[in-house]
C-alpha cells in the first residue's frame, strides 16, 4: 500500500515540477583540438512543449565558439510526432538580424533567462547584449490556445530582419523543399529563392508546406505589418525585413497536420488569420504579476506544510520562507516572488516523498 502511495505521489510530484514554466540546465566540457569549451544546454519548459538553447563557449572569457554544426541552437518543439515534418525547426527556429547584416542571438551567450505564468499566459524571456544595447526574445504560450506560440523580437534601433524557420522535408532530402502558399495565389508555389511578397498585397499570414512530400503536414505563421517592409520566402526560412525605424517585431506560429491543404487553406487566411493577428496585437508583453495566482498558490503551500506537519515532518523553517514570501509579494509583486514560492512548494513536496 505504501509503495502505491509513493508512486502515485512520485507522478504527483513530476507532474508539479513541469506543471509550471521551468529551465533545465546542463552543462559539459569538452576538448576542441586542444582548447577546453564548455557547451550550455538549456531547455525551458513552457506551455505544451520546449526551448532548446545550445551555445558552445570558451572556458577563459565565455565567448561562443562555433566550430562545428549544432554549437549554436535556438529552436522549438511543439506539436510535432516524432520523425515527422510539419512544424518548426528544433535547432534553428529563430534567426535575429542586425542593421550590420550579422546575426545577433549567437554573438554573445544570453546574459539572463527568466520564466513568468500570469493568469493564462507563460512566457520565457530572453535578454542579449550583443553590443551595447539590450536585445529581448519574448516567447509566450495562453493556455486557452495550446495550438499557438507567440514571439516578440525588441531591439529598439538595431533591428533589420527577423526570420522564423520551419520544417517540411524531413525525411525525404531528395525532395524538393517547402513552398509557401500566400493569400490569392493558392496554386503558385512560392518557395523559389528571393521570391519576395511586399506588405502592398495585403493579408497577415503565410501558410507552408512540402507540396511533395508530407502535404499533409504544414505550418502558419501570422505576423503584425505595423513594422514590415516586405519578406522573403527562401529555401526553409520566412524572412521578414523590418522598418529602419523599427523596434520590436511579433509574430504567432501554429501548425496543421494530417489534413489537406486545399482544406486549410480557406479556414486560415479568412478566419484564423484575422482573429489571431488582433489577438497578437492584444499581448500585454509586459504584464504586471496576478495576486490571485500567488493568494491561490499561498493557500496550497499552506495545505501541503499542514499535511507534511501532521505526518511528523518539520516545517518550521518553511512557514518561515512562507511568511518572508508574503511579506515581500505584498510590498513589491514580482515574477521572481512568484517562481520562489513555485520553489517552495516542490521543496515541500519533496520532503513529503523523503519522509514516506
Amino acid at each position: 500500500m505504501q509503495k502505491l502511495i509513493l508512486t502515485i505521489l512520485a507522478g504527483w510530484c513530476a507532474t508539479l515540477l513541469h506543471a509550471t514554466p521551468s529551465i533545465e540546465k546542463k552543462e559539459e566540457q569538452l576538448d576542441r583540438k586542444g582548447t577546453a569549451v564548455l557547451l550550455t544546454h538549456y531547455t525551458v519548459n513552457l506551455g505544451n512543449g520546449k526551448i532548446n538553447y545550445r551555445t558552445v563557449t570558451h572556458l577563459h572569457d565565455n565567448k561562443p565558439v562555433q566550430q562545428e554544426w549544432g554549437d549554436f541552437r535556438f529552436g522549438i518543439e511543439y506539436w510535432r510526432n516524432p520523425n515527422t515534418p510539419g512544424s518548426w525547426s528544433p535547432v534553428g527556429f529563430l534567426t535575429v538580424i542586425g542593421r550590420d547584416g550579422k546575426t545577433l542571438l549567437d554573438r554573445k551567450v544570453a546574459e539572463k533567462i527568466d520564466t513568468m505564468e500570469n493568469g493564462n499566459m507563460e512566457m520565457a524571456v530572453f535578454t542579449f547584449r550583443p553590443e551595447n544595447s539590450v536585445l529581448n526574445v519574448r516567447i509566450a504560450q495562453f493556455k486557452d490556445r495550446p495550438d499557438w506560440l507567440f514571439v516578440k523580437v525588441i531591439y529598439p534601433g538595431q533591428l533589420y530582419e527577423v526570420w522564423a524557420s520551419p520544417v517540411h522535408g524531413y525525411g525525404k532530402p531528395e525532395l524538393e523543399s517547402q513552398f509557401a502558399l500566400k493569400e490569392g495565389d493558392g496554386k503558385k508555389p512560392c518557395g523559389k529563392p528571393d521570391w519576395i511578397l511586399t506588405k502592398t498585397t495585403g493579408g497577415n499570414g503565410v501558410m507552408n508546406f512540402n507540396r511533395y512530400a508530407y502535404k499533409e503536414f504544414g505550418t502558419f505563421i501570422v505576423f503584425e505589418k505595423e513594422s514590415l517592409r516586405q519578406i522573403r520566402i527562401h529555401g526553409d526560412d520566412i524572412k521578414f525585413e523590418l522598418n529602419p525605424k523599427s523596434d520590436s517585431f511579433s509574430f504567432a506560429v501554429s501548425y496543421f497536420k494530417d489534413r489537406n491543404p486545399e482544406e486549410v487553406r480557406p479556414e486560415f487566411f479568412n478566419v484564423t488569420v484575422p482573429e489571431v493577428k488582433n489577438f497578437l496585437k492584444s499581448i500585454d508583453w509586459n504584464p504586471v504579476p496576478d495576486r490571485k495566482t500567488f493568494s491561490k498558490l499561498a493557500d496550497e503551500i499552506r495545505k501541503n506544510i499542514s499535511i507534511l506537519k501532521r505526518n511528523g515532518g518539520h516545517v518550521a523553517d518553511y512557514e518561515k520562507k512562507m511568511k518572508e514570501l508574503e511579506t515581500d509579494f505584498s510590498k513589491a509583486p514580482s515574477f521572481e516572488i512568484l517562481a520562489a514560492l513555485r520553489e517552495l512548494n516542490t521543496q515541500i513536496t519533496k520532503k513529503y516523498l523523503e519522509n514516506l
